[in-house]
């Protein structure tokens, strides 16, 4: 599953990770992982929702047009069934991107923060209890990982997107990389 986002400390880090880092002694940057902005996809399949909308009320236009018993009437009530339900999967999946939110992570040498919604959580790696992988439970993703949960002390679990790029997850190197150097188990 492809989430996409920056492995590589290219850009500028935010100021709070910035000072969050530094406050806790981190050392360097290794990598990042920043994910698309929530706002600018929930717009994206508002729009795509609005498409289909329009889409739909054109074949419906269409198909009050003709009669029942035409045979191309099937046809247009089946792609009319089809935008409707395009309709109500943008609709379902832009809300799911506002719930999701703006999500960053960010691996440094004796530190690794996390960025949820403006909301910044850093954990040292003695902080660190383990990472453990997740794997798919429902259709062709029944049995292939899905994500990584990285689990703290206090019970706090961070779920961890795959971005597999040329047959790597460079971000998910250096994470599993720190991870090692500092005896924390993955499993």
């Amino acid at each position: 599953m492809t989430y996409g986002g920056s492995t590589l400390p290219t850009g500028e880090v935010p100021a709070d990770v910035s000072q969050a880092a530094q406050a806790r002694g981190f050392g360097p940057l290794l990598s990042v992982r920043q994910l698309a902005n929530a706002r600018n996809r929930f717009l994206l399949w508002l729009v795509i929702a609005a498409g289909c909308l329009g889409l739909l009320i054109g074949i419906s236009y269409l198909g009050s047009k003709m009669s029942v018993f035409d045979a191309m009437y099937s046809v247009v009530r089946f792609i009319g069934l089809f935008f409707c339900f395009g309709m109500v999967f943008a609709i379902v999946t832009a809300i799911r991107t506002i719930v999701v939110g703006n999500r960053s992570y960010f691996v440094f040498g004796e530190g690794f923060v996390y960025r949820h919604n403006g909301k910044v959580q850093a954990f040292s790696w003695p902080e660190i209890t383990g990472m453990q992988s997740v794997l798919g439970k429902r259709g062709d993703a029944a049995g292939k990982l899905s994500h990584y949960n990285l689990l703290a002390e206090g019970g706090t679990s961070i779920m961890i997107p795959i971005a597999i790029v040329d047959g790597r997850d460079e971000f998910l190197d250096h994470l599993m990389a720190a991870l090692n150097r500092h005896g924390r188990p993955i499993s």
